[in-house]
């Protein structure tokens, strides 16, 4: 009996580590559990980090959904000890993830559902959606 497996399309994701000091962006990137993925680093900045030309964007190729590649990102602060910064997306770009100080998410006018950890896109979304947790 053949199998028909899907095929799945690797995702490339990049993360942004901008707003970490040096030595937490080598750990990170340096992780096994991060490191298998890793293409380079991406020299295309987004415009609000001009000013940064420290090259934290990095690439990487994941066989699975973006919401898989966050979990891994969280195993990897966890495991490190690194529990002052948050993992969340980035709203404004595709397949972009960010690793921000807990508390400063909304510099990227990110926030985040206080219950699920969902990101929304303002405050109100924010408190629109907390609304649907009351109800379940």
């Amino acid at each position: 009996m053949i199998h028909n497996q899907e095929q799945v399309t690797p995702l490339i994701i990049k993360v942004d580590l901008n707003f970490l000091p040096e030595n937490l962006r080598s750990l990170i990137i340096k992780s096994k559990e991060l490191n298998q993925y890793a293409i380079n680093i991406e020299e295309d900045v987004p415009e609000r980090y001009e000013e940064k030309k420290s090259g934290g964007i990095y690439k990487f190729e994941f066989n699975g959904y973006l919401s898989g590649f966050k979990g891994l990102l969280k195993l990897v602060l966890q495991n490190n000890s690194i529990n002052d910064y948050v993992v969340a997306e980035d709203l404004q770009y595709d397949n972009t993830l960010v690793v921000l100080k807990d508390g400063d998410i909304q510099q990227l006018d990110i926030w985040l559902c206080d219950i699920c950890g969902l990101a929304c896109a303002s405050e109100d979304e924010k408190y629109i959606h907390q609304r649907i947790h009351y109800f379940i």
